[in-house]
C-alpha cells in the first residue's frame, strides 16, 4: 500500500525522527513524505532523503500539487490538520478522497481548532465559513490517531465521530541520548538541602494556551527567593512572546531568562536537565516533547488539577502537582520534592520500546486494509 504523509514546518524535530523511524522500520518505497513550507526553513538533511518531497507553500499552485499527490496515493496521513480550508473543501466534495484520510492530532488542531471571533462583518462571515469547513472535515475523518491517550476520548466527544481511532505516539524519544542508562540528573531534594538556586521553567513555547501571565503572577511572591525563571519562547506567536518577556522582566528582572532562539535537540535536552520545576498551566494536551524527558529525569511538574494531562498522568501513578495549589503554598511547600517517583517507569514502559512503537504505527498503516477501503 502506498502511504502519503503530509506535514508542515511546525516542528522539524518531531518530523525528522518520525521519518527516520518509518524509513528504518517499514518498507521505504511504500511511504512518501510531503513537507509544506518555505524551502529556506527546511533542514538541509531533508533534501537528502529520497522519499521526502518539499512543496513551497508560497507558490500559487502549491495546493494543486498537494491535491494531485493526495489523489494518487492509497492512504494519506495528515500530521496535524495541516491542510488549509481550500484543500479541505476540495477533499470534502470527493467522498473517495475523504475515505482515505487519517488525521494525527498534535494538540492545537484538536483542542483549539475553532478560530477566534471577529468584529468586522466581512471577517465574521469568512471566519464562519472557515470554521464550518473545519468542523465538517473533522467530523468526516475516517481515521483518527491520538498521540496522547486522552486525545481519543476528547475527539469522539467533541466531533461525535465514528472514525476508527488509534493511539500511536511519536518516536523522537527512541533517538534521544538523554535516555542513556548511565546518565545522572540533578535532584531537587539535593538542591533544596544545599540551598542552591532553583531553576523553574514556565511553559515551553510562545502560545497563550500556556497562560504564562497567570503563572508569572502566581510566582511573583517568590521573586525574592533564590530562583531563576526560564521561559522558552522560541516558536509560536512572536507578539505574544514579546509581551510575556516584557512582563517577566518587569516582575523578575534578571532572574527571568527568556529563550527566543531555537536550539538543537541535544542542546535543548541539556538545558532541560538543568530545570528543577516545570509549570504547564494548560488544560489541553501540549508540550509532550518537554514533559516526557522531564518525567524521565524525575523533575517536579505542576499542571492544573482539572486538566487532561494532570488526570492522565495521575492515573498512571506519576507524581504531578496541582498548579492551583501554588496560590496557597509558601516557598518551602512550592519547592517540596516529589512524594513518589513514577515518571521514569512510565516513560521507559511507554516511550522507549521500539517494538511497541512499530506495533502502534503498523496498526495505523494497515487500517485501510482491515476496513476494506
Amino acid at each position: 500500500m502506498s502511504i502519503l504523509h503530509i506535514t508542515t514546518g511546525a516542528n522539524y524535530n518531531v518530523t525528522k525522527y518520525y521519518i527516520r523511524f518509518v524509513n528504518d522500520n517499514f518498507i521505504h518505497s511504500n511511504h512518501k513524505f510531503i513537507v509544506i513550507d518555505n524551502p529556506t526553513n527546511v533542514p538541509p538533511e531533508f533534501y537528502n532523503v529520497s522519499n521526502i518531497i518539499i512543496i513551497d507553500r508560497n507558490k500559487k499552485k502549491y495546493r494543486k500539487l498537494v491535491y494531485e499527490h493526495i489523489k494518487k496515493e492509497e492512504f494519506v496521513i495528515l500530521h496535524s490538520l495541516c491542510l488549509d480550508v481550500y484543500l479541505q473543501a476540495s477533499i470534502l466534495i470527493k467522498p473517495l478522497l475523504m475515505g482515505k484520510i487519517a488525521w494525527v492530532s498534535w494538540g492545537a488542531d484538536l483542542y483549539q481548532w475553532n478560530k477566534k471571533k471577529h468584529r468586522n462583518l466581512i471577517n465574521k462571515i469568512g471566519n464562519y465559513i472557515r470554521n464550518k469547513i473545519n468542523l465538517i472535515f473533522r467530523r468526516r475523518i475516517k481515521y483518527f490517531v491520538g498521540i496522547f491517550p486522552p486525545d481519543i476520548k476528547y475527539f469522539k466527544k467533541e466531533f461525535k465521530s465514528n472514525a476508527k481511532t488509534f493511539y500511536a505516539s511519536y518516536t523522537g524519544n527512541l533517538y534521544n541520548p538523554l535516555y542513556s542508562k548511565d546518565k545522572v540528573f540533578n535532584k531537587l531534594e539535593d538542591k533544596v538541602k544545599d540551598s542552591e538556586c532553583i531553576n523553574i521553567q514556565v511553559g515551553h513555547s510562545s502560545t497563550n494556551a500556556l497562560n504564562h501571565l497567570e503563572v508569572l503572577k502566581s510566582l511573583e511572591k517568590f521573586k525574592g527567593e533564590n530562583i531563576r525563571l526560564y521561559l522558552p519562547l522560541s516558536y509560536g506567536d512572536k507578539n505574544y512572546g514579546d509581551y510575556v518577556e516584557d512582563r517577566a522582566k518587569e516582575i523578575f528582572n534578571d532572574k527571568a531568562i527568556c529563550i527566543r532562539e531555537m536550539m538543537s535537540k541535544d542542546e535543548y535536552m541539556e538545558y532541560l536537565s538543568t530545570i528543577d520545576i516545570a509549570i504547564f498551566n494548560t488544560r489541553r494536551q501540549i508540550g509532550l516533547g518537554n514533559i516526557s524527558p522531564m518525567l524521565y529525569m524525575e523533575k517536579k511538574i505542576y499542571m492544573p488539577k482539572d486538566s487532561v494531562m494532570y488526570n492522565f498522568y495521575k492515573s498512571q501513578q506519576v507524581d504531578i502537582w496541582d498548579y492551583n495549589e501554588i496560590a496557597n503554598f509558601d516557598y518551602s511547600e512550592f519547592i517540596q520534592p516529589l512524594k513518589f517517583k513514577g515518571g521514569r517507569k512510565y516513560i521507559v514502559d511507554n516511550e522507549l520500546d521500539l517494538n511497541h512503537k512499530i506495533d502502534m504505527w503498523n496498526k495505523v498503516f494497515e487500517a485501510p486494509l482491515k476496513r476494506g477501503i
